[in-house]
């Protein structure tokens, strides 16, 4: 049986900010495309349960309460979003997992879009969905 989602993503938001990571895994220091912090699903775990191990794996931190932001499609996969509020510094990351980290606004994530410099090219259509849910 297919596994409904490959990876779980996070938004993590501050203010009007969201945090953005270059993996190492995924593009190499050449390239720095920036996503969303996150990864793989095990086998048997639940997108909640592997996004909780990825965030304290990658960036030390854990989030309690997740939003549900939604799947976006990616290389023939979805891959499950959530959003979380951080608004604790971030001063320790898995440089095994991540090359840099930082913090971006909607209209910074908009022209890393327009730069072709995001690796999945649907974070700026997450972030904006979550701001949607955020507003209601």
């Amino acid at each position: 049986m297919r596994r409904p989602y490959k990876t779980a993503r996070c938004i993590l938001y501050r203010d009007n900010e969201y945090l953005l990571a270059v993996h190492t895994s995924f593009w190499g220091k050449q390239h720095r495309r920036w996503g969303l912090p996150g990864g793989q699903i095990e086998f048997g775990e639940s997108p909640e349960t592997a996004l909780h191990r990825e965030l304290e794996e990658e960036l030390s931190v854990y989030s309690a309460s997740l939003i549900e932001v939604g799947p976006f499609p990616y290389k023939k996969a979805l891959h499950m979003v959530y959003g979380a509020e951080m608004n604790d510094p971030i001063s320790d990351w898995d440089d095994s997992e991540l090359l840099d980290i930082r913090w971006f606004s909607e209209i910074e994530v908009e022209a890393l879009k327009q730069g072709n410099a995001l690796h999945a090219n649907y974070e700026l259509e997450a972030i904006r969905a979550l701001r949607q849910k955020l507003e209601v």
